[in-house]
């Protein structure tokens, strides 16, 4: 990892970018993150990955800790979503490993289509 100050401005920007997108959004942190670490650094597509999700989790933590403190959280609604969450991303990582890395890819794109027609299909159903 060559850090210089070129990179530093570049990664400080991304950060910058992606922190204003998740405040104002609640999106941008792996849209934002992945292609600039791809782009400014030598890191292999694994650490890529594993920094944005370390990020991502730094800023989920952060809007978690927010909205406890501001008593926004229903709690007997977010413990069983977040424990079917993580048993999701046991599972997940559980199957990616026996999926080569195309078939993956290629499942995530089949997913990726059919929630796109699905939401087409909820928002043709309100127009008409």
């Amino acid at each position: 990892f060559d850090w210089n100050l070129s990179c530093a401005r570049a990664l400080g920007g991304t950060g910058l970018l992606s922190g204003l997108l998740s405040g104002l959004l609640g999106v941008g942190g792996g849209f934002v993150i992945v292609p600039a670490l791809t782009r400014y650094s030598d890191l292999s597509a694994a650490s890529v990955i594993a920094t944005s999700l370390g990020v991502m989790t730094l800023v989920s933590v952060g809007g978690i800790a927010a909205a406890a403190a501001g008593g926004s959280i229903v709690w007997p609604l977010a413990l069983p979503f977040g424990g079917g969450a993580i048993a999701g991303l046991l599972l997940g990582h559980t199957l990616a490993a026996r999926f080569a890395g195309r078939r993956l890819q290629q499942s995530f794109a089949v997913l990726c289509l059919i929630v796109a027609g699905l939401l087409i299909g909820r928002v043709a159903s309100a127009i008409f």
